[in-house]
């Protein structure tokens, strides 16, 4: 039988996160990270059936990282043939709405909407065009973050600014983590049995984004032209009043992409605390720390704020999802949002909130008497994307099959 093996290839910031992934089944055969690129401390970090193996080189460029870790993958995934490699890209403003199949000049239009996730699509036309050179005989598909959310309603969507400026320059709310969203949101009406359900999803990570979805649809997301819009994430800062920037560049005198880079790379929970792991922050303010404290309370009120927001424009939320790495095991956050949202008839069982999470388990978390039902949902980007591909590729038909590697 031909093999539905994808490659799902994630790349920023000088690492790849990969997985390899069966479309036909949905089971993963192994997945890994390769970080330290561009420097001579370089490491491949590949796991399978729970062992890790690991392999420090120097990687000076994603070719050589992806060359590594191809041959890991074949050291330790037995008699694995890659069919497919899917990427994902971090935007695709209004140009790529669908999972696209590569050729040079998809690269050169993501290269071209850079302007709009610099570090990002950069970086993601890069490791493309070595993957391609690696596995030219294979089909390589685009999954884009902002493809989900490129039907917004377009009082949801526009910005108030002139015209002539959001035309020329193609302003808009583009929303990102879409993968997640289209994922858990199905998840959610699955597990719920209600194809036709208005729902929000938390999607609480490195990168967070809020979402509202009715009936498969979404109708609003927290992110907006940049994934800097939004929710205090790891790093970033989140939601800003826009006279901020030209308050701190006028009285400070750096430049705007100096203070750009405050916003994404200082900020956020790093910025208030010094820390990016919320179980560090957790002790830290257990210990008494003001700012800690104060980053938990802060986190909580905006995450309540955008749930109280989208619960008003679905006209009634019918269920309330948690996802992503903080969304999923940070039981803490999820019960002091959920005690915050008495008032709309939620109510989270605490010892199943508590529970310890499995890595393939999603489950329900409120009451049965919860007007609104919680779940946690785990976050599987790399299924969905072996699956987008699956389908573009024609997978499922019974006239098309993979092709031979």
């Amino acid at each position: 039988m031909a093999t539905q093996q994808v490659l799902v290839v994630r790349i920023a910031f000088g690492a790849i996160k990969y997985a390899l992934i069966d479309a036909s089944d949905r089971t993963e055969h192994g997945h890994g990270k390769a970080h330290g690129i561009s420097t001579a401390a370089g490491e491949v970090l590949h796991t399978v059936a729970g062992h890790t193996f690991e392999v420090e080189n120097e990687l000076p460029d994603y070719e050589t990282a992806l060359n590594l870790i191809l041959k890991m993958i074949h050291s330790h995934c037995g008699e694995v043939e890659i069919s497919a490699v899917a990427h994902r890209v971090m935007h695709g403003a209004d140009l790529f709405t669908q999972p696209t199949l590569i050729d040079d000049e998809v690269i050169v239009a993501i290269e071209r909407l850079a302007a709009l996730a610099p570090s990002h699509n950069l970086a993601a036309a890069e490791g493309i065009r070595a993957a391609m050179k690696l596995l030219p005989d294979l089909p390589h598909v685009a999954i884009f973050d902002t493809a989900f959310f490129h039907d917004l309603p377009p009082e949801v969507s526009t910005y108030a600014l002139p015209e002539e400026i959001t035309k020329k320059l193609h302003i808009r709310k583009y929303g990102f983590h879409g993968t997640t969203h289209a994922y858990v949101s199905e998840r959610v009406s699955l597990l719920l049995g209600h194809d036709e359900i208005r729902q929000i999803v938390c999607y609480l990570g490195k990168g967070s984004s809020i979402s509202a979805v009715a009936a498969g649809r979404p109708i609003e997301v927290s992110t907006g032209l940049s994934s800097i819009e939004g929710l205090p994430m790891r790093s970033r800062s989140g939601m800003l009043d826009p006279g901020i920037h030209n308050y701190v560049v006028s009285q400070t005198g750096m430049s705007l992409a100096e203070f750009t880079r405050i916003l994404t790379e200082n900020s956020g929970l790093y910025g208030m605390t010094g820390h990016t792991d919320m179980r560090k922050i957790w002790a830290a303010a257990d210990a008494g720390d003001e700012r800690s404290n104060l980053a938990i309370d802060l986190i909580t009120h905006r995450i309540v704020s955008y749930i109280a927001a989208y619960h008003g424009v679905l006209g009634g939320a019918q269920a309330i999802s948690f996802t992503g790495s903080i969304g999923e095991n940070d039981y803490r956050l999820r019960k002091k949002v959920c005690d915050r949202l008495e008032c709309i008839g939620v109510e989270i069982d605490t010892e199943t909130n508590a529970r310890t999470n499995s890595e393939t388990t999603s489950r329900i978390i409120s009451v049965t008497a919860s007007e609104i039902p919680i779940l946690m949902v785990h976050q599987r980007d790399a299924v969905a994307m072996a699956r987008q591909t699956a389908e573009l590729l024609g997978w499922g038909s019974k006239n098309q099959t993979p092709p031979t590697p």
